[in-house]
């Protein structure tokens, strides 16, 4: 299969509710708004994207985040290629719904950008637990980029 042809087949499966482009050789970029990422995430599922191999999220201060999650298929056909799915989340509402149901594979993940990123999603498990800071951690969770770095009294 082409990477033109499987644009074209995702295309018609998100008509109206995804906009699709491809951003490289093997990768198609799937941009969604936040309440329509389950629904998306499903049909991808469904066309035999059947895990993730990553979650990760993009702090743009003051604006919003982008959430993304990069899809892959085991099948000979498809594994060759990447779905970059990703949607926006505003900056004083960083919450949107876990995909957990969708691909177990996220359960870790998203706990991740939770811990250091502090968005919540929405029906993972995890929320409210500690995966890499300690449980005493209070404050701006320390990827993002208004964290302040204290050395030896300075700040960086």
């Amino acid at each position: 299969m082409r990477i033109e042809d499987l644009k074209i087949k995702i295309e018609d499966e998100l008509k109206g509710i995804a906009e699709i482009s491809v951003r490289e050789p093997n990768v198609i970029d799937v941009k969604v708004s936040r309440d329509k990422i389950v629904e998306v995430a499903e049909k991808l599922k469904r066309m035999g994207f059947d895990h993730v191999k990553s979650v990760t999220a993009v702090d743009y201060p003051g604006e919003r985040f982008e959430v993304v999650y990069v899809a892959s298929s085991y099948e000979a056909s498809l594994s060759y290629f990447l779905v970059s799915l990703r949607t926006s989340l505003p900056y004083d509402d960083p919450r949107m719904s876990s995909l957990l149901s969708v691909w177990p594979s996220v359960l870790y993940q998203e706990h991740e950008e939770h811990d250091l990123m502090g968005i919540e999603f929405e029906g993972n498990p995890r929320m409210g637990e500690r995966l890499l800071l300690p449980e005493s951690y209070e404050g701006i969770p320390p990827l993002r980029k208004e964290f302040k770095v204290r050395v030896e009294g300075i700040d960086a």
